[in-house]
C-alpha cells in the first residue's frame, strides 16, 4: 500500500464512488477490498477523513431509505408478510410476539433490576479491597448490606 494513496480517495469521483458501493450494499470490508486496502485502513481513513467517512454513511443511509420504502410500498399493495414486520419494527409494544403476561414481564424487571444491585455490589466491594471508592471512612461492610453473614448459620445452629 502507497502511503499518501488516502488522497486519491478524497476527490470527488472517488467519493462518489465509494458513496455508490456502499448504496449497492457492499461491506466495509468489501469496499477496503476494492479500494486496495486492509479493512483496518479504511477504518482509520473513514475516522480521520470526514469526506470518506461521509460518502459511506450517505450511502448507507440511502439504501435504508431505499429498503425502508420498498417495504413500506410492499406493505401497502396488501402484502401480509411486509405489514407484519412493518408492524413488529415500528409498534413493538403492540404488535409484539412476546408472550409474556403482566406478571413474567415484572418479574424480569425485578431480575434486572437484582443483577444490576448485585454488580454495583461487587463494584464496591472492589472498591474497598482496592481503596478506588475515594471514601476512606466506610462504617459499614459491603456484606452486612447484603445480608451475607456466612457466620449466621454456625450461631443459630451452635
Amino acid at each position: 500500500m502507497a502511503k499518501g494513496q488516502y488522497k486519491e480517495w478524497l476527490k470527488p469521483d472517488k467519493l462518489v464512488l465509494l458513496h455508490g458501493w456502499k448504496l449497492k450494499g457492499l461491506t466495509d470490508e468489501d469496499i477496503a477490498s476494492n479500494v486496495g486496502v486492509a479493512p483496518r485502513t479504511f477504518e482509520r481513513w473513514k475516522a480521520k477523513y470526514s469526506q470518506i467517512r461521509q460518502a459511506i454513511k450517505t450511502g448507507k443511509d440511502e439504501a435504508n431509505f431505499v429498503v425502508e420504502n420498498a417495504l413500506f410500498r410492499k406493505a401497502r399493495e396488501g402484502n401480509n408478510t411486509a405489514m407484519i414486520f412493518w408492524l413488529k419494527n415500528n409498534y413493538r409494544d403492540k404488535y409484539s410476539d412476546s408472550q409474556k403476561t403482566p406478571l413474567e414481564e415484572e418479574l424480569t424487571r425485578q431480575q434486572i433490576r437484582r443483577v444490576r444491585a448485585e454488580a454495583d455490589m461487587a463494584k464496591a466491594k472492589a472498591d474497598l479491597l482496592t481503596g478506588a471508592g475515594g471514601d476512606s471512612d466506610r462504617t459499614i461492610l459491603v456484606d452486612d448490606i447484603g445480608g451475607n453473614d456466612d457466620n449466621s448459620n454456625e450461631t443459630e445452629q451452635g
